[in-house]
């Protein structure tokens, strides 16, 4: 079988300019933990995951020394929260993307999702999203093989 075959055709997306408020409020309406972000051209030009969202939210000092958080105040998470609210989405996704195509044999995508340790693909075609493929999604074919035996 195909990734065309097992695909969800109605990925999450949003756009490059959109904010961190936005993406926020977008949350609450996704199916999946990644949220695919796409240019002017409707290109793929990255993806958000949750670690992208809440790493915005983490004072850079904290990521090199840990030990640092005993000295943030008790507000601070809040306070980061508001700060961000207007920053662009091309700020904080992750511009390093596997992609699979609709025609690419199913393994492909979970032999990416293993060696890579990600839980979900985007689809492309012509270098637009359309369609993801999740862990979830693999769960699901295997077990629709497995009830057919």
């Amino acid at each position: 079988m195909k990734i065309k075959d097992i695909m969800d055709p109605s990925p999450n997306l949003i756009r490059t300019s959109n904010t961190f408020e936005h993406l926020i409020k977008v949350l609450d309406e996704v199916k999946y933990h990644v949220i695919f972000v796409v240019d002017k051209e409707d290109k793929l030009a990255g993806i958000v995951t949750e670690g992208d969202i809440i790493k915005v939210l983490i004072p850079k000092y904290i990521r090199m020394d840990e030990s640092l958080i005993s000295v943030m105040d008790v507000n601070c998470f809040e306070r980061k929260c508001i700060e961000n609210r207007n920053l662009t989405i091309n700020k904080i996704m992750s511009t390093t993307t596997f992609t699979v195509n609709e025609e690419d044999p199913i393994i492909k995508a979970a032999a990416l999702m293993v060696v890579n340790k990600i839980h979900n693909l985007p689809v492309v075609k012509e270098g637009k999203v359309i369609g993801i493929v999740s862990r979830l999604t693999l769960i699901k074919h295997i077990t629709k093989i497995l009830s057919e035996y």
